[in-house]
């Protein structure tokens, strides 16, 4: 298996309990092949948003008022509804008396609205935040009113999950005072870009005529380093958002998740190679070419370009249908909005008050691109360059409860490629905005996800009665154990179709770890054929079934997610346990 560094390791094999090895390993007549015409039946449900010309919600709307199309190609909608209500926050923003809240509405399944906030500390300031999250709390707590599960999920560092999904204003309250206190990096990245600058500047304006190629070689070094600082961070904030995306297949319903940060450039070096040249001038610039390469500033800039990162956020959520929203927390404290010009101004040059004015729009439509294009690719919506917040927030839950839900059996049947998606409304002077496409995963691909949701978000559905038990761990080396894991699965809940002299049943488990910090193991996947004797089943039918894995653990609480599949009659468990992992002999020692 492939698996990250330094995180939860599966060494996973098949194996039968005692009582049933007979059932297991037993020699039979001559077999034939089980034939299974499996259908692979994915509904694909699309969210609309209709406007008129001047931006107002459009109510009313009938099925036949839209045309559904996949790849271009027309798709018949097998399921229809629409929801128009106003709700309680946008009436209290507009009435200065502030009315209560009215009690929570009641909602069906498939209309029930997850509701992920993500704070991504990696790329905001203190000051925004904690402006914005004040904001935040009365939102939140009108969206619980208006009958939404919320979480809470934050990324520094690592990925956490402050918060799983609730309906309780306290732990909302705990979860949000608990996000103000993390670590804010946005004067860190700050920092680095007037180190950055300061370097850059001393280089590049150096008064030695003999050196001043080599001079701007290093101060372009130095620019290299801040863009590969800012990269990294970078993929690390939405390696955590596709995460986070993905922990949300297993639930049912709506899904949105609300991005907050001061943004993420989309070019990270398209700024200060500017910079570079404006303080070089372009001649020199391309005269002191790196290692026989002529530096370019719009070459870096689009050889650095971070699209893709931002493109595969976009069609995670989509597969997963959820739409994203992006808010800008640089409203809330204007924080990043002159960053550049005050690392500038710490910096002895003569660069003019235009200069610096054209470096910093260029910083703003790089750190706003990206928030708009995830929103407008999943059919949500950006807010950005505004210092009120409610009205902002207004808006949002204008799309949260006036829409339109479109669904239709995906044609592809999970061919596991990515399909766009297009709405039309036949009216005129209607404007619709929906998620752009999504990815058709094959079945086993979706219970795959449905286990990593498990793992993260504590979701439990067991109909196949599987249980998770465990042995004493095995010292490897220093602080590394191996967990022996047994699943049990009762063969009265397994769908045996008859092959023969035997029976015969066909499921795949899925296994996949997280340890105390956070660290996930890759998922494992296995086929797990049962084939019974056909004179035995009756009494295999009140026994299990084992699948054992041993796990290579760090000492602490792992958290272990299972995940069986019943290919034959298509029904679904998945359980997780935490187990401690410890020397079984530490109690003893302590004890002398």
């Amino acid at each position: 298996m492939a698996l990250l560094p330094r995180r939860p390791q599966l060494f996973a094999t098949l194996t039968a309990l005692p009582l049933l090895a007979v059932f297991c390993t037993a020699p039979v007549a001559a077999q034939n092949d089980l034939f299974i015409d499996q259908l692979n039946v994915n509904v694909v449900n699309v969210e609309v948003f209709v406007t008129d010309s001047d931006g107002n919600r459009v109510a009313g709307l009938t099925e036949d008022d839209f045309e559904l199309f996949e790849d271009g190609q027309p798709v018949e909608i097998s399921n229809f509804f629409t929801v128009s209500y106003q709700d309680s926050f946008a009436s209290r923003v507009t009435d200065t008396r502030r009315p209560a809240p009215v009690p929570r509405r009641p909602v069906t399944p498939d209309q029930q609205l997850h509701l992920v906030v993500f704070i991504d500390h990696a790329h905001i300031y203190p000051q925004s935040r904690r402006q914005l999250l004040e904001v935040l709390e009365g939102y939140l707590e009108d969206r619980l009113f208006e009958g939404d599960k919320i979480m809470l999920a934050s990324f520094t560092r690592t990925l956490e999950v402050v918060q799983p999904f609730t309906q309780d204003h306290k732990l909302l309250l705990d979860g949000l005072a608990k996000m103000s206190q993390e670590a804010a990096y946005g004067p860190t990245i700050d920092a680095q870009r007037r180190q950055a600058y300061r370097s850059m500047t001393l280089f590049a304006e150096a008064n030695d005529p003999a050196a001043a190629a080599a001079n701007i070689r290093r101060a372009h070094g130095f620019a290299r380093t801040y863009v590969q600082n800012v990269q990294s961070s970078t993929r690390r904030s939405t390696r955590a958002m596709e995460q986070v995306l993905r922990s949300l297949a297993g639930l049912p319903g709506r899904k949105a998740m609300l991005y907050v940060s001061n943004g993420m450039p989309k070019r990270p070096g398209e700024e200060i190679y500017q910079y570079l040249q404006d303080i070089t001038g372009a001649a020199a610039l391309r005269g002191a070419n790196v290692t026989g390469f002529t530096i370019d500033p719009s070459l870096e800039a689009l050889r650095e370009d971070e699209t893709p990162l931002f493109d595969a956020v976009a069609r995670e959520a989509n597969t997963h249908q959820v739409t994203l929203y992006t808010l800008n927390a640089e409203g809330a404290g204007g924080s990043s909005s002159s960053a550049l010009s005050a690392s500038l101004g710490q910096v002895e040059t003569g660069f003019s008050d235009s200069g610096r004015t054209g470096l910093d729009n260029i910083r703003s439509m790089n750190l706003a691109e990206p928030m708009i294009d995830l929103a407008e690719a999943t059919g949500g919506s950006s807010i950005l360059n505004t210092q009120n917040f409610d009205d902002a927030l207004a808006r949002l839950s204008a799309d949260f409860d006036t829409y339109y839900s479109l669904g239709y059996r995906a044609p592809s049947g999970g061919d596991g490629e990515y399909h766009k998606i297009e709405v039309r409304v036949n009216r005129p002077g209607l404007q619709v905005r929906h998620r752009t496409g999504y990815t058709d995963k094959p079945q086993g691909e979706r219970i795959a996800d449905r286990t990593y949701s498990s793992l993260l978000l504590d979701l439990e559905s067991n109909p196949l009665g599987i249980e998770i038990e465990t042995g004493e761990p095995e010292k490897q080396a220093r602080n590394r154990y191996l967990l022996p894991v047994l699943v049990r699965i009762p063969v009265r809940e397994i769908t045996l179709l008859p092959n023969g002299e035997q029976s015969e049943g066909r499921l795949q488990i899925y296994l996949i770890v997280k340890d105390e910090e956070g660290g996930v193991s890759d998922l494992h996947r296995e086929p797990y054929p049962v084939k019974i004797p056909a004179d035995m089943v009756d009494e295999a039918r009140a026994t299990d079934i084992g699948y054992l894995a041993r796990l290579e653990l760090r000492s602490g609480k792992p958290k272990i997610a299972v995940g069986v599949w019943d290919e034959l009659s298509g029904l679904e468990s998945f359980v997780q346990r935490r187990v401690i992992v410890e020397n079984p002999n530490k109690k003893d020692r302590k004890g002398k």
